[in-house]
């Protein structure tokens, strides 16, 4: 499928011509001239950089939309409703949590507040309690110390699933700690007050009571915190009921309150992660192009052995070098592998060979296309003996099929050892998970004696 960005981008490419200004222009015109010798490189330059810039704005787009989008949604997904009401999820809908934002004439606090959903009739809950199965929750406590340091609220409150009913506890002290684990320790002083929970879990007509001690420490608050502690117990008060909305607050302690819904809104960190995005495609698209290159001159030292020799065998059997080049591209060529960098060199050198140019010059062009040191040095040693006779350069071929085999070995073995490095933090982590496996029974073994 066709980037529809593409139009745009080689607009903007043709209109701002800069691009080719950059320091690294000469760089990918090299790579590019030397992955694709039989194409125009002035053109592939052009279409690589198009395809970048539409890559880029594609990535513009659709991050700026999504940033858009998730900013109208913040915007327009508001569950306050007419200053100070709250609109309920109907049961099984589930609970939902919103942080409000209370403003008190010159105080302002934000409180997370837990919207749960509506209270089920009578005659609803009668329906659903002959089909109810539950199974016992863990009693899971929260950020105390214990039962006998608690600070803080205290989780009581579990859900049954697909079920609107909760768990059902019971405090002796409702004012201190209420069914949900909301405790108020305002006004406890001393060494704190003793509050007897009671939890009671039905499995079907069966009910298991549990009870639990808990000591309530003292605290201080200030004139400020004692008045959101009070706000934060009027609203708990306005949690439940049956009702369909929820009337907040607006005046405590003889102090007006208005109320502000705190919205999440991650547009600006959306285009950001869009920005970031568009630089690393377009630095990941000039790492493919060295890759390539790096892939090429891989291939080119590894068909140099056999190049060589190929070489040396035609020139051995009467060919001139031109036509031992004509012949070793059309065996090249006949092969029909999927990619092959020296058959597309050779093939530009047959070209210039029957266009007339010079051999001299076309064995130079040759080695500097292909780039690597050994090529230049056969382009060299082509070009010097075209006028001595085929005697004195099948004496050198022959030594430069042996070099280049042992440096082909030598390269073979380097890759093996990096394979080997390789290896080892994967054969390090299987050795760790063995012992691990042999260990662990071992040493649960001698726990239990």
């Amino acid at each position: 499928m066709k980037n529809p960005f593409i139009p745009l981008a080689a607009k903007l490419y043709k209109k701002y011509h800069c691009m080719r200004k950059k320091t690294n222009y000469q760089k990918m015109y090299g790579e590019l001239q030397q992955l694709y010798p039989l194409k125009d490189t002035e053109r592939l330059y052009d279409d690589f950089q198009i395809r970048k810039l539409a890559l880029i704005l594609t990535i513009l787009f659709i991050g700026t939309v999504s940033a858009v989008c998730l900013h109208l949604n913040s915007r327009t997904k508001a569950s306050l409703a007419e200053g100070a009401q709250l609109v309920r999820n109907e049961w099984g809908a589930g609970d939902y949590k919103i942080i409000l934002r209370a403003k008190a004439e010159e105080w302002s606090r934000e409180m997370p507040f837990l919207v749960q959903e509506r209270a089920l009739t009578q005659r609803e809950k009668q329906e659903l309690q002959d089909n109810l199965k539950v199974r016992l929750p863990d009693i899971i406590k929260k950020d105390n110390q214990d039962l006998q340091h608690v600070t803080g609220n205290l989780d009581l409150a579990v859900s049954v699933p697909g079920y609107p009913f909760k768990l059902a506890w019971a405090s002796d002290n409702t004012k201190r700690v209420s069914g949900r684990g909301e405790v108020n320790r305002k006004g406890i002083e001393g060494k704190g007050e003793w509050v007897t929970l009671t939890a009671t879990v039905t499995y079907g007509q069966e009910r298991i009571r549990l009870d639990f001690r808990a000591l309530l420490l003292p605290e201080t608050l200030n004139e400020e915190e004692g008045f959101f502690r009070m706000l934060e117990n009027e609203l708990a008060e306005r949690e439940g009921g049956s009702g369909k909305e929820i009337f907040l607050p607006e005046r405590l302690d003889g102090k007006e309150i208005t109320w502000e819904e705190i919205r999440q809104d991650y547009s600006l960190l959306l285009i950001l992660f869009s920005f970031l995005a568009m630089i690393l495609v377009g630095k990941g698209m000039e790492n493919d192009l060295e890759r390539n290159c790096r892939k090429r001159n891989r291939q080119l030292l590894t068909d140099y052995p056999a190049f060589v020799s190929k070489l040396r065998l035609y020139l051995s059997a009467g060919l001139t070098v031109k036509s031992a080049f004509i012949k070793i591209t059309e065996d090249y060529r006949s092969q029909k592998q999927q990619r092959h960098y020296l058959c597309e060199e050779m093939q530009i050198a047959c070209y210039q060979l029957e266009n007339g140019m010079m051999e001299e010059q076309v064995y130079q062009d040759w080695g500097k296309r292909c780039g690597e040191m050994r090529y230049r040095r056969l382009s060299f040693l082509l070009a010097v003996n075209l006028k001595q006779g085929n005697s004195r350069l099948l004496l050198l071929l022959a030594q430069e099929a042996d070099a280049a085999l042992e440096e082909r070995r030598s390269m073979a073995r380097k890759a093996g050892e990096e394979a080997g490095t390789r290896l080892l933090l994967p054969m390090t982590l299987m050795l760790v998970v063995v012992m691990f496996l042999v260990l662990l029974p071992a040493y649960m073994d001698f726990g239990s004696l």
